[in-house]
């Protein structure tokens, strides 16, 4: 008989160290709470199907025969713009007839512009860097100039700040931006290594689409449950529709009953969980495969096969009911942000008063601890997609491993280098709808008989060539920044272990200063002691935590 793919798997000739090759299932009850959880919103929205209520289709909320229907001004000048389509210059057929191969290139070549993208970080990564810096300090200044020139020193002023505070942040944190910059180049190489992860986060995010597909149908069956009742708007001693301050509305609203209220509370609550899950395997996959790649020994100069699919089994299988945890826990912190902000818009059409202004202050605090919890938390996946320990063992772990590290975690993850990617992404699809777009008009700006409308034609190819690209720039960053959060956390745990995993890796780092071993002070604190870099692991191990990560 084969060896069966829900057996642990033997770690390979020259496996990676600190990585687990061999698990045991984890937070199991948590796997099977999900699985229950969707079981019941499966059956909840047959439910919901089977009962509907077919008036939610038949009914005519206008009500003709009561209420005769007049349309106001905002639908009359609708339907009049409607009559008048085909009659003015632009033209949304015309428009597709000419551009339609100009902006099916441009899509094309936005995927080669991704392959750039990632080319620039991965050789490149010092030049990307800058030229962000300088973006953040210069759009600013331009500004300033600009409100100068035109006669408004004020805010000419306060752009110029904005300028100023930037270059001098940048100018303290030139230590961490460099070791950033080179973070930045190794996940490159990362991602270059393992083009595996690209491939598993589309397909992933294809299965989330399905996954969520269901649940989204139901709910739309499931407000169906309820009845037609008059609009609560509508005045009722008026002899037509309307509200108390004259304004049409319908005469009729839908009332979801009991039931549909129940299970769409529930429903959403699932959908959400169902997502952030497909989230928290994407990054569970791209850090293992990541990782293994980064602890792979010195004589592999690529990344091993099959890590993605490895990544991918551990996720499904042992690691499955924490990652069910951890999702669940970003679910929770969700919806406190949510209940927050809502608290907030409520707040804001009162009277403003002391009351409110304490309110105003926790509601940043606990902004301020759901953020750390998220990020502890998507710290705590990367970690157990490594080790493969539990979530609660893992977070604590990470926890330490970021406190022993924070100004570079802070530099590395949580500001600069996000601010780089998603700059630059920035940057390259609005320098590419610029070119596409500015080529088109070029070429056609005197066929003002054939074409109607060159330049506005011109302008819309930019702007969707904008979206296409930056939507594509954006997929890649996001890859790129899960490849960087796993890259950061095996860096850190080199610099734990003291040892060197991958030489041509730590050759990127050798300019940034990297202290002694981790040592355990009398009173139970950690600190980096003075020594010498050790030399490569002989095999695999997993990595051992200093002390203080147990207490």
């Amino acid at each position: 008989m084969g060896k069966d793919w829900r057996d642990p798997p033997t770690p390979p000739s020259g496996a990676a160290a600190h990585f687990a090759y061999s698990r045991v299932p984890r937070d199991r009850l948590w796997g099977v709470l999900f699985g229950l959880v969707w079981a019941a919103a499966i059956v909840g929205g047959i439910y919901a199907i089977t009962h509907r209520n077919p008036a939610f289709i038949r009914t005519d909320y206008t009500d003709p025969t009561s209420c005769p229907y007049t349309p106001n001004e905002a639908h009359r000048r609708l339907l009049e713009a409607m009559a008048e389509e085909g009659k003015g210059d632009w033209s949304f057929s015309a428009f597709m007839h000419l551009t339609g191969r100009w902006l099916l290139v441009s899509a094309l070549l936005a995927l080669g512009l991704g392959v750039a993208f990632i080319h620039l970080f991965k050789h490149h990564a010092g030049m990307m860097t800058r030229v962000t810096i300088w973006g953040q300090v210069a759009f600013p200044a331009a500004a300033a100039l600009a409100c100068v020139v035109t006669g408004q020193p004020l805010v000419g002023l306060l752009f110029g700040g904005v300028a100023a505070l930037a270059a001098f942040v940048f100018y303290l944190w030139r230590g961490q931006i460099e070791l950033a910059t080179r973070l930045l180049g190794v996940s490159a190489h990362g991602l270059a290594a393992n083009p595996g992860v690209i491939t598993a986060t589309i397909a992933l995010n294809v299965a989330s689409m399905v996954a969520i597909a269901p649940l989204c149908v139901f709910l739309g069956f499931a407000f169906m449950n309820g009845k037609a009742v008059p609009n609560p708007s509508r005045d009722p001693g008026a002899a037509t529709c309307i509200t108390p301050d004259g304004q049409q509305v319908l005469c009729c609203s839908w009332q979801p009953n009991t039931y549909a209220q129940v299970y769409m509370s529930g429903g959403m609550v699932t959908l959400l969980w169902t997502m952030l899950l497909a989230n928290q395997i994407r990054v569970f996959v791209t850090s293992g495969a990541v990782a293994q790649w980064y602890f792979a020994p010195p004589d592999a100069l690529c990344a091993p096969r099959g890590t993605t699919l490895l990544s991918f089994k551990h996720a499904m299988g042992p690691s499955f009911g924490s990652l069910c945890l951890s999702s669940l826990v970003l679910t929770v912190s969700e919806m406190l942000r949510s209940a927050m902000e809502n608290a907030q818009q409520r707040d804001s059409e009162r009277e403003f008063n002391a009351l409110m202004l304490v309110k105003v202050c926790l509601i940043c605090l606990a902004q301020c601890l759901l953020s750390i919890l998220e990020y502890i938390t998507k710290f705590a996946t990367v970690m157990m997609a490594i080790t493969g320990e539990a979530f609660v063992a893992a977070g604590r772990h990470v926890t330490d491993l970021l406190l022993r590290n924070l100004l570079n975690a802070f530099a590395s993850t949580i500001w600069f280098t996000p601010m780089v990617i998603r700059m630059a992404c920035f940057m390259l699809s609005l320098g590419w709808a610029l070119l596409s777009g500015g080529t088109y008009w070029y070429l056609h700006r005197s066929s003002a008989g054939v074409e109607a409308t060159p330049g506005l034609n011109a302008a819309i190819l930019g702007a969707s060539v904008y979206l296409i690209t930056q939507f594509v720039l954006s997929f890649l960053g996001g890859i790129l920044l899960s490849v960087l959060d796993a890259v950061f956390i095996c860096w850190a745990i080199d610099r734990d272990s003291q040892t060197v995993s991958h030489p041509e890796v730590y050759a990127v780092f050798q300019a940034v200063p990297i202290p002694g071993a981790v040592v355990e002070q009398p009173d139970g604190g950690v600190s980096y002691g003075a020594g010498q870099q050790q030399a490569a692991p002989d095999g695999p191990h997993l990595y051992q935590p200093p002390g203080v990560a147990h207490v």
